[in-house]
């Protein structure tokens, strides 16, 4: 069987025929002149092998052929028009899919309040937010598994760069009513004798704020221990005693306990993780303008 050697232009013309029963009126829909829809329709009527139109009385009537041939026009037109609006939504950031990894007490509260920021001016794109372990966080990033990382702490990774979002002094956190509740800043020896509640095991930031009560000379009393930020405050709300917190978490905690700042200052770091050597996709990138402004309206 011999191959149709067809051109777009050549089907473009005959649509245009089909839906407007004038070379004249098809011509004007092109943007083109009249003889160069003619010799379209010649070209292709020669390249299908069969008569597509016929005139009589002045006018231009599809043959049968031309109607059976029109049916998968129109579905390929179709399925173009779908082709081009979708490299619109594409183009104005109204399509496409974002996976953001993060560690648990990002992707808790921070980040959700984040997405749906996102979300309403990015309607069509799809944002799908898992939560790992830092280590595991860089790992899906450099191995391209996740668009975008966020992690609160600075690790090394050969496929991944890291950059900084910003650094927030962590807060104290008490119970409403408590008596430290009263004041504007908490300081390391107010804490001297409080039930305090840590973070578990032997995390970077729980050795960092054990570091911090040693060197300051402080001995607080162990009241509970918990993995994540968001059982940490539970916790405190709960009665179970004072606790530090990274900002993120405090600010989202804010109307069910006492948020404090506290001295010495302690910093938390937030950061963003990037597949090396990567471009920037634009969806990406507007995630973490998203994440930079809710970071603006904590600050």
């Amino acid at each position: 069987m011999q191959a149709v050697d067809l051109r777009i232009r050549q089907v473009e013309a005959f649509r245009a025929v089909m839906q407007q029963r004038s070379v004249t009126r098809a011509a004007e829909s092109l943007g083109v002149s009249q003889p160069a829809v003619s010799r379209l329709l010649a070209d292709f009527e020669a390249s299908v092998g069969f008569l597509l139109f016929e005139r009589r009385s002045g006018r231009l009537l599809p043959t049968a052929q031309a109607h059976a041939l029109n049916e998968e026009v129109e579905r390929a037109f179709v399925g173009l028009e779908r082709v081009a609006q979708a490299a619109l939504q594409i183009r104005e950031q109204r399509r496409g899919v974002l996976t953001i990894a993060a560690t648990p007490d990002l992707a808790a509260d921070f980040l959700p309040r984040v997405v749906a920021s996102y979300a309403r001016e990015h309607e069509g794109v799809s944002v799908s937010l898992v939560a790992y372990e830092p280590a595991l966080v860089l790992e899906h990033v450099g191995a391209q598994r996740c668009d975008l990382g966020f992690v609160a702490q600075s690790m090394a990774h050969p496929e991944v760069r890291l950059e900084t979002l910003g650094a927030w002094p962590m807060r104290c956190i008490v119970p409403r009513g408590h008596r430290l509740a009263r004041k504007r800043t908490v300081s390391a020896a107010d804490c001297e004798g409080e039930a305090f509640v840590s973070f578990a095991g032997t995390s970077a930031l729980r050795m960092r704020v054990d570091q911090l009560f040693a060197q300051a000379g402080v001995v607080r009393r162990p009241a509970a221990e918990a993995t994540l930020a968001q059982s940490v405050v539970a916790l405190v709300e709960a009665g179970l005693g004072i606790a530090l917190v990274d900002p993120l978490s405090a600010a989202g905690a804010a109307a069910r306990v006492a948020v404090k700042r506290f001295t010495p200052a302690l910093p938390e770091s937030l950061y963003v993780a990037r597949g090396a050597g990567e471009a920037r996709p634009v969806l990406a990138e507007a995630f973490v303008r998203h994440a930079e402004a809710a970071l603006a309206r904590l600050r």
